[in-house]
């Protein structure tokens, strides 16, 4: 290996753990899906088919019909699970995400050179990795990365078109794992759509190839437990979606509220703001270079990430590919006198120290959050829960949903989860919130599902969330039995109850309720 090569697989290694850095968080079961989506695996290959088109866990609307777009990923997060534990898991996330950064690097790096490829890297990283919880989401990153590659390869003549039937075949697993399923065929006719123009214009004999992939594709996408309701899914859900969460919010909105403390915000606009300019230098300087592909992909993914941060980490693998692609046409040249070199290594050095700043609160920097697995004491609630064996119905928020299914199902069901596309607006909207802001609403859900227990993350920051808090716990009607870091547990004072509060009842002084 030349002594060049060496070099840049260094300081590949490097960037590679770099953004392995970012995503080293323990995992916290009582904010995160994980726990449902290893009990859909369970469900599943338990043959208990149910949780594919029902509210399965829900005992308010358990009836609420539900398109399980992601149910593979729930049997391949419990499979993992089983075999390897969460530490497994996290292992898989990690591994599998470096994989996707490394597809996406090296195709930076084919449209321009190592240099720009890195110096892209460093400044996207930190919004890459601005999703870090294990999520079925990272299927359809590894998806898109597998896609790109093919057709890329497939368009510069360096893969065999054979390798093109490859693309139905992930597009089965793909839509049933996420519901980006859609930009499968999406990329498949963004590639298609762009050689026959070129056909067009140049005369050439129409090559059917890309259109029959195309049509399998979607075609492929039919091979799902809801046939064409999961393939128009995707265009569906925002129809039933009756609580906001903060992933699903425009880059406008959170800046408004100014609650939200995320550096990404500012990081998005300012590559957004690199991209748009480095279109505009090629159509400027080198007008027969401009990408008709990579404009559309970054029109489109730079819209997702306005409208949703939770689209900032696709927006990011996408910019690291475009934005080398353009910089290498509007300069043309390679790296190679002194103090171009020089200069490069400062600017990299620089990106470096304001990433490391910046973000050094989003980073794991202590043994608490840093590693793999679940964090440490995560499953003290649920585990006293089981241990004093307190019963149902248990009214939870909607944040620690999917928690307690991992924990408790089928022993207990759950009032609510964090899916909203799992219940009905109206549920939201005149029970669910309502219940937690007013106390004569409280009383008609106590009425009608006989609450014997509460399940709450005690850090769920919802106006309504932490009223409901505060009045539970000058209620006398009911007693705090447990408390730590991620939940409290309160129990109603009766006789089934009457021992356990006896002996863990928390007094009203140890909370601040002003």
């Amino acid at each position: 290996m030349k002594k060049k090569n060496k070099f840049q697989v260094i300081i590949l290694i490097l960037l590679l753990a770099w953004y392995g850095f970012f995503l080293l968080h323990k995992v916290n079961l009582t904010t995160a899906d994980l726990g449902r989506h290893i009990k859909n695996g369970e469900m599943v290959l338990n043959g208990d088919f149910g949780i594919l088109g029902s509210n399965f866990y829900s005992y308010t609307e358990p009836d609420f019909p539900v398109v399980n777009h992601h149910w593979g990923s729930g049997v391949i997060f419990y499979l993992i699970w089983k075999l390897f534990g969460f530490n497994g898991l996290s292992l898989f996330y990690l591994l599998i995400s470096l994989i996707i950064f490394y597809l996406f690097f090296q195709l930076a790096k084919k449209e321009s050179n190592f240099s720009i490829a890195f110096l892209v890297s460093l400044l996207v990283i930190p919004l890459i990795a601005q999703r870090t919880e294990i999520r079925p989401e990272i299927f359809s990153y590894f998806f898109m990365a597998l896609f790109v590659w093919i057709l890329w390869h497939w368009q510069k003549g360096k893969m065999d078109k054979k390798w093109l039937f490859a693309l139905p075949i992930l597009e089965i697993v793909w839509v049933n794992t996420h519901i980006y399923f859609v930009f499968g065929f999406g990329l498949v006719g963004l590639f298609w759509l762009k050689r026959t123009l070129k056909i067009y214009f140049t005369k050439k004999k129409i090559n059917r190839m890309p259109f029959k992939i195309l049509g399998l594709t979607i075609l492929a996408t039919l091979i799902n437990p809801f046939t064409w309701k999961g393939l128009i899914y995707p265009f569906n859900i925002f129809r039933n979606y009756g609580y906001r969460i903060v992933e699903n919010q425009s880059v406008w909105f959170l800046e408004r509220l100014g609650i939200i403390n995320n550096p990404n915000l500012v990081l998005f606009k300012i590559v957004f703001i690199i991209l748009v300019l480095s279109f505009v230098l090629v159509l400027i300087r080198n007008r027969k270079s401009f990408s008709f592909i990579y404009f559309c992909l970054a029109v489109l993914f730079s819209a997702m990430g306005w409208f949703a941060i939770r689209n900032f980490t696709i927006f990011g693998f996408f910019a690291l590919l475009i934005i080398s692609f353009n910089i290498k046409k509007v300069l043309g040249i390679k790296i190679k006198s002194l103090n171009a070199k020089l200069a490069f290594v400062f600017v990299c050095l620089a990106v470096f120290l304001i990433s490391f700043t910046v973000y050094s609160q989003k980073l794991p920097l202590n043994k608490y959050m840093f590693g793999l697995g679940v964090m440490p004491e995560n499953n003290k609630s649920v585990e006293f829960f089981k241990e004093k064996n307190i019963q149902g119905p248990i009214f939870n928020n909607y944040d620690i949903g999917g928690y307690l299914i991992f924990h408790l199902y089928p022993q207990e069901k759950v009032f609510t989860d964090n899916r909203p596309e799992a219940y009905s607006i109206p549920f939201f909207e005149d029970i669910y919130i309502p219940a937690q802001q007013n106390d004569s609403i409280w009383q008609e859900q106590m009425e009608k599902y006989n609450f014997n227990s509460i399940f709450f993350m005690h850090s769920d920051y919802t106006p309504w969330g932490q009223r409901f808090l505060i009045e539970r716990v000058k209620d006398l009607d009911w007693a705090p039995v447990y408390y730590d870091s991620f939940a409290i547990i309160f129990l109603k004072r009766n006789d089934l109850n009457q021992s356990i509060i006896k002996d863990y009842e928390i007094p009203q002084s140890y909370f601040r309720t002003y």
